[in-house]
């Protein structure tokens, strides 16, 4: 299966690749969970100065599936669109797509009560 990433550009130097766009084969039974962990563990994500940089993982059509943060390291707080298999989020054509929407430097966890709460990205 196919897994189509983009994410938001960090500062005016970030921009030059924007959207950042990344194809990569990944096996139709994986997790939406591993999708996002592997992805956090190949760096694909901007590191910020400071060590501090919140980011949700988003469903195409925006529907937010996990708060990741620079200092939580290598691992994804789910939201409840986030459980269950990469595959139920694949399109017509097979393919997944996955936006990393930055954030800034937002607490991490208020991003996910925000999130959790009302369903949609809180204004960045």
């Amino acid at each position: 299966m196919k897994l189509q990433l983009t994410r938001d550009s960090v500062a005016m130097g970030d921009d030059a690749d924007a959207p950042h766009e990344e194809e990569r084969d990944v096996a139709a039974d994986l997790t939406i969970r591993a999708a996002i962990e592997a992805v956090l563990a190949d760096r694909y994500l901007a590191s910020i100065h400071g060590g501090r940089a919140t980011w949700a993982a988003q469903a195409e059509g925006g529907t937010p599936l996990a708060v990741v943060a620079q200092q939580w390291g290598q691992q994804a707080r789910l939201l409840t669109a986030g459980q269950g298999g990469l595959a139920t989020l694949a399109g017509a054509d097979g393919s997944v797509r996955l936006h990393f929407a930055y954030y800034t430097q937002r607490d991490p966890d208020a991003v996910y009560r925000e999130l959790s709460e009302h369903g949609r990205a809180p204004r960045r």
